[in-house]
């Protein structure tokens, strides 16, 4: 009897040792398939990472990407519109752009009760230059004429170029005529100093009619022409003056 004992208890005690190898290969699997699992969560994570990152990079290149097309089309647009309004030689405003000053001059004239003064200047002696030296020396030659003018006048004001050695200076809001009267006296005489051009030493001087709003016009085309006018008839008598726009 007590042998039976002592065998089922040595049966009993095996069989708890194959029950403890057993729930030891168990945890020994479930680890394995917790790491298993834990390894495909984080290359998946990695995986995701990865993505957005791409997806990041090229949000940034596109933005990137339209901001440079809309800076190139704004530059675009700049460029054109220089273009339209300037003359391609002296970068001067063209007669476009000067008729628009001219006729934001005049209501800016109207509202506060002063005077708008347009000269029409042309250059003397300037086709002979051009015809004897070529039209390089004689385009240089308009380029410096340009600055002169320019750095004559005040930053309110305008110089712009009408065509061929013809340029118009418009005053904005003068007091009198004899403001206009000293700005074409002071032209004279920065013109007059001599142009140094590849060796070459250019004289040329201005023949500038004078024309004031309201004084002489009524709009911005009067204007112009009688200021035109008034050139003229410095030009047919020897040039180098001004001339002031009047019923004669």
């Amino acid at each position: 009897m007590a042998l039976i004992a002592r065998e089922a208890a040595v049966i009993a005690r095996e069989q708890a040792a194959d029950l403890r190898h057993k729930n030891a290969d168990l945890r020994d699997q479930l680890a394995d398939q917790r790491e298993e699992v834990l390894r495909i969560a984080a290359e998946r994570r990695a995986h995701s990472d990865t993505r957005l990152l791409e997806a990041n990079e090229h949000l940034v290149v596109a933005a990137i990407r339209s901001q440079t097309m809309t800076e190139a089309a704004e530059h675009a647009a700049v460029q054109m519109s220089l273009k339209a309004e300037r003359d391609f030689l002296t970068g001067l405003p063209n007669r476009a752009l000067l008729a628009d000053r001219l006729a934001q001059s005049i209501a800016l004239a109207q509202r506060h009760g002063k005077r708008v003064a347009l000269m029409y200047l042309d250059l003397d002696n300037f086709k002979e230059i051009n015809d004897s030296l070529g039209h390089t020396i004689g385009d240089r030659l308009l380029q410096s004429a340009a600055r002169r003018l320019e750095e004559c006048i005040r930053h309110s004001d305008t110089v712009s170029r009408q065509g061929g050695d013809e340029f118009v200076v418009l005053l904005s809001e003068v007091e009198a005529a004899q403001d206009a009267v000293l700005a074409a006296e002071k032209l004279i005489k920065a013109m007059a100093e001599p142009h140094l051009i590849d060796g070459h030493r250019l004289s040329v001087t201005l023949s500038i009619g004078i024309s004031l709003y309201p004084d002489d016009g009524a709009d911005a085309e009067a204007i112009l022409t009688n200021a035109d006018a008034a050139m003229y008839h410095v030009k047919r008598n020897g040039g180098n003056s001004y001339h002031e726009f009047g019923p004669d």
